[in-house]
């Protein structure tokens, strides 16, 4: 049997009259890593606020671990939150951020009568003085790889450093959830990048539940379990990473997440297979029964084919090429079908001379397995 962490059941929250977010239900499974996407405004944040508790929803229920906490203050939930600005104290040490956690969370786990190996920390925080709770600080800097770092200014460390330290405070207290917003901010994007990584690491090395906002595709492609995408309030598709890329469900999402290219134009049945007639060109795309009239096609930049790798593909149209940009193992152009519809495309470049200039007339081409059709 499934078991979830967190379920979210139509969870509406508005602001005077701006609905933030809208009728979001959500079941994110035990030790999953679960990212909320979106472009700014469209309310991940605020659902992030409802799980924790910072934010009381107008409408619905939050569950942690089963149990309906909409109306249970942050405090009492079983949740860590680590913010952008990471919150750190700066008048205390390293170990005093670390250990705050423990010192306020120090009352009795129930947990822990069921005898699982670690579930009594906050128990132990209780029970015990701080010898305990000084040896548990050094296990969780040990474990973001910040050793023997206790007695530390926090004015004296870097960003990545400071945003460890943040993370060891949160995971301390051994939550069954862990939720972070956009804790990679504020990054440059070297150490962003070593970061994602790290941080998945930790995720699974752990078991804890994660719930990440980001406004970053690529940071959510490359860490996420799973894929909330939201816009305007809204939940816009659930998926994997593999799934929200390859298999878009609605424009937003498409267009949303990486590049792609994006036709409308009227779906239709033909001897030769489904089609989408736009401006005077005919594209075969896949069967979709929910296709009615008005539809778009979806096709990605890298999966579209150039030259002679194009001919005899299932769309093949000469084009101009219009734009380009030279990026050394990568080329990407913008080619003009005779329609003047412009589609953008990235051709690895494997050997010297293959590169394309612009106002050169080529094949274009892609499969239709490459075509997602959308009917929203």
């Amino acid at each position: 049997m499934t078991s979830y962490d967190v379920q979210l059941d139509g969870i509406t929250k508005r602001f005077d009259d701006v609905v933030a977010v809208d009728d979001v239900s959500l079941d994110i499974e035990e030790g999953k890593f679960l990212t909320l996407l979106g472009p700014s405004g469209c309310g991940k944040t605020t659902l992030l606020r409802c799980i924790d508790g910072f934010e009381t929803p107008t409408e619905g229920e939050v569950y942690i671990d089963g149990e309906r906490v909409t109306d249970v203050p942050p405090f009492e939930r079983d949740t860590s939150m680590v913010f952008q600005s990471y919150a750190l104290f700066p008048h205390m040490t390293v170990g005093e951020n670390v250990a705050f956690g423990l010192q306020m969370k120090g009352l009795p786990d129930e947990r822990a009568d069921g005898g699982s190996s670690g579930g009594g920390l906050k128990s132990l925080a209780k029970r015990t003085g701080s010898e305990e709770i000084d040896a548990r600080v050094a296990e969780i800097l040990e474990l973001v790889e910040l050793p023997d770092y206790q007695d530390r200014e926090i004015d004296e460390l870097s960003g990545g450093q400071q945003q460890r330290v943040a993370l060891a405070r949160a995971l301390v207290t051994q939550p069954t959830v862990l939720l972070l917003d956009e804790p990679l901010g504020a990054l440059d994007l070297k150490l962003r990048k070593n970061m994602q990584v790290e941080l998945k690491n930790l995720q699974e090395e752990l078991g804890t539940t994660f719930v990440y906002v980001t406004h970053d595709q690529e940071e959510a492609l490359t860490m996420s379990d799973e894929i909330a995408v939201m816009n305007d309030g809204h939940l816009e598709q659930l998926g994997t990473a593999t799934e929200i890329y390859e298999q878009p469900e609605t424009e937003f999402v498409a267009d949303f997440i990486g590049e792609t290219n994006l036709v409308r134009g009227a779906y239709a049945e033909t001897q030769e297979g489904p089609v989408v007639e736009s401006d005077g060109l005919s594209f075969r795309v896949p069967r979709e029964p929910a296709a009615d009239g008005e539809v778009s096609f979806a096709v990605r930049p890298e999966k579209i084919r150039l030259g002679s790798e194009a001919q005899g593909l299932d769309n093949a149209f000469e084009a101009e090429v219009v734009d380009e940009i030279y990026k050394g193992n990568l080329g990407k152009f913008v080619v003009e079908l005779e329609n003047g519809k412009t589609l953008t495309v990235d051709m690895q470049i494997t050997d010297r001379g293959e590169y394309l200039s612009t106002g050169r007339t080529v094949t274009v081409g892609w499969s239709v397995d490459n075509v997602v059709v959308l009917t929203r």
